[in-house]
């Protein structure tokens, strides 16, 4: 909140004043009101004003706001600034305006007076006056506030096609004012087991409920209320709407939920929520609620107090003003619908990837993007997953995929693809041995090409001791690797930390150390090296179809980590061939991807877990439509696990 205060007269003239002792503004006599003015301004907007001084009266002034303020529910001021300031010494009385504003769709903003007076030891005491709240109300009056809801946003796909929108859900639960006291318990216990929640924790929800309350058990679907809950006593499906994707887990990662506002989010957002809110609680839902969720109108009502809420009433003082006697609008504003969100994802693309891991017993992802421009067409989860974002934001070791990397920065520190790498079965680094996965059969002397077509492990570490420390984090970069961008969704583009020893830049060289990526990062090198520049990835578009990758402020200029260097056409060119070996006689030879893909590379990264040692499996691949990432969490090779997924998409 913003307090300020506003002087109506020139500097020369309060010098003026000051050294004449006279005139209307602050006199010698009188000490700085701003700090009493600053304290009520602030108690406004809180919405609690018991801390403050008032000058002696009949009337309580901390009932007599509850009264005037408590037909706005939780809403108070947005802003409330200290302005003009009026002293008289004579008096020994100060005139402040209070410039209000209340955040609704279009901002409503007036002018308060408020009088204070000095009083010695004490300092400054308010003058309570209804006014102080809004100048049109006084002792007989009180405000109240009407909201109109907006029309939430929805979640388009490619074509335009909405993914998520406003669908027909029904509430289930128990409707407690037409429930006997003494049925409640067992009814609820009973709904509780047909929809499959704690019945002893529904029961205790519904137990704590208000005597009219309908306590939700469940939200269903349209189609979806299992015909058991109808006997059920006391039970009521209550129709409702919800953004909703085609299924529950659709694209849940990027897409995220959203339900009505718990007390939490109502807690936290300052008065922006309130009870019955559709608000977003996961990804682009979530981050982009602001956006999807509109703003309600508000119709900002006038009107009479009880009688028992009148202080100091008397006949002669009652106003004549129809607002002491019948209920009037004072402000309204229309509410606002939200807007619908563009983006990239393909929903066939989406639901059959989604097909593709139904079947993966574990956490896995696959990633699939435009290998031209970086959009992302889907970004799927296994049902192991859950709700989280693992294949846009999850953190894993990238093993022998960010060879492509290592070799990028080899071909940058002088290399050619031809250049000589030694490739025995192990090497050791300042006495940490390093080693290629068991039978690996093609130790000699490789060339970088090949190193990277069979994926040497002790290749790359030997290569690596030519690299100065920087090397492997801005060639990562230039793949799309390591920089940081805000893509309006959950999304982790890797982190490549610049090795600090020699054993940390041999272990970085074939994906492990401190480096971690998502599904995400790497389906973006693999873009890069299909589009032959530096991609970014994006989900959000503007109506234009351009991209959006700062939706908090519009295009946003990158921030990588470090700066990369831009990708050239004949960097790109050379590692295309690297990737297409990888295809044709490598380590992806077997897995029926020639002539479904131009290029990729597997790999596998070791992890610790409970005590075992694990892998992750990961597939990279393009061609001229797609560039893609299978991610396994717990697999074996790169070929062998992830490969099939790789297939099974493009080939369903």
């Amino acid at each position: 909140m913003r307090i300020a205060s506003r002087w109506g007269l020139s500097g020369a003239l309060v010098l003026a004043l000051l050294l004449t002792g006279c005139g209307r503004n602050q006199p010698p006599a009188l000490p700085d009101v701003t700090p009493t003015a600053s304290a009520l301004a602030s108690a406004l907007v809180n919405g609690d004003i018991s801390a403050l001084a008032f000058t002696p009266s009949t009337v309580d002034p901390v009932k007599d706001y509850g009264i005037v303020t408590a037909g706005m529910g939780s809403v108070r001021p947005s802003t409330v600034t200290v302005g003009d300031i009026v002293y008289d010494a004579a008096s020994q009385t100060a005139t402040v305006n209070l410039d209000q504003t209340y955040d609704f769709s279009t901002p409503w903003d007036f002018t308060s007076v408020v009088g204070l007076h000095y009083m010695g030891s004490d300092g400054w005491q308010i003058d309570w006056s209804p006014a102080i709240v809004n100048p049109s109300v006084d002792g007989f009056t009180r405000l109240s506030l009407a909201v109109t809801a907006p029309t939430r946003g929805s979640i388009l796909a490619r074509d335009g096609q909405a993914i998520v929108y406003n669908r027909q859900v029904f509430n289930v639960g128990i409707d407690k004012m037409n429930c006997p006291d003494d049925q409640t318990d067992a009814a609820a216990r009973q709904l509780a087991q047909v929809v499959g929640i704690d019945p002893d924790a529904y029961a205790q929800q519904v137990a704590n409920g208000g005597p009219s309350q309908f306590v939700i058990a469940i939200t269903y679907r349209a189609g979806q209320v299992p015909a058991e809950v109808d006997p059920v006593p006391c039970s009521l499906a209550q129709q409702s709407t919800l953004p909703l994707a085609p299924s529950k887990m659709f694209a849940i990662g990027v897409l995220g939920t959203a339900g009505e506002a718990t007390a939490d989010d109502i807690q936290n957002s300052g008065g922006a929520f309130k009870a019955g809110d559709v608000v977003g609680h996961s990804g682009l839902q979530k981050s982009q609620n602001a956006v999807l969720m509109g703003k309600p109108g508000a119709t900002v009502y006038i009107g009479p107090r009880a009688s028992g809420d009148i202080m100091n009433d008397s006949p002669s003082a009652r106003p004549t003003s129809s607002s002491a006697d019948a209920k009037q609008v004072l402000f309204q504003a229309d509410a606002q619908d939200g807007a619908d969100l563009h983006t990239t994802m393909d929903i066939d693309l989406q639901t059959k990837a989604e097909a593709v891991l139904s079947g993966q017993t574990g956490v896995a992802s696959l990633v699939v993007l435009d290998s031209q421009t970086g959009a992302i067409l889907a970004a799927a989860n296994s049902p192991a997953s859950g709700g989280n974002a693992y294949a846009t934001a999850g953190q894993y070791a990238p093993g022998s995929t960010f060879k492509v990397s290592t070799a990028l920065a080899l071909l940058r520190s002088g290399m050619t693809p031809d250049s000589p790498l030694s490739c025995p079965n192990s090497v050791t680094v300042d006495g940490k041995p390093f080693t290629n996965d068991p039978g690996f059969a093609h130790t000699g002397t490789l060339s970088l090409q090949q190193a990277v077509a069979y994926s040497c492990n002790t290749a790359m570490v030997n290569g690596s001791a030519t690299l100065g420390a920087n090397d492997l984090p801005n060639a990562a970069a230039s793949l799309g690797i390591g920089v940081k961008h805000d893509l309006g969704f959950p999304a982790f583009l890797g982190s490549v930390p610049a090795p600090t020893t020699d054993v940390e830049k041999a272990a970085s060289a074939f994906g492990q150390a401190q480096i971690v990526v998502s599904p995400l990062a790497m389906a973006t090198e693999a873009a890069s090296v299909a589009a032959g520049r530096t991609i970014t990835p994006y989900l959000l578009v503007d109506a234009g179809g351009n991209p959006i990758i700062d939706p908090s402020g519009g295009q946003a200029t990158p921030t990588p980590v470090p700066q990369p260097q831009p990708l050239s056409a004949d960097e790109a060119t050379q590692l295309r061939s690297m990737m297409a070996d990888v295809v044709s006689y490598g380590t992806a030879a077997g897995t029926g991807l020639k002539g479904l893909v131009d290029g990729a590379k597997t790999g596998t990264a070791e992890f610790t877990q409970d005590g075992k040692t694990l892998t992750h499996a990961w597939l990279i691949a393009f061609n001229g439509q797609y560039a893609i990432c299978a991610y396994v969490d717990v697999g074996s090779l790169g070929a062998v696990t992830a490969g099939p997924i790789v297939k099974a998409f493009l080939t369903s």
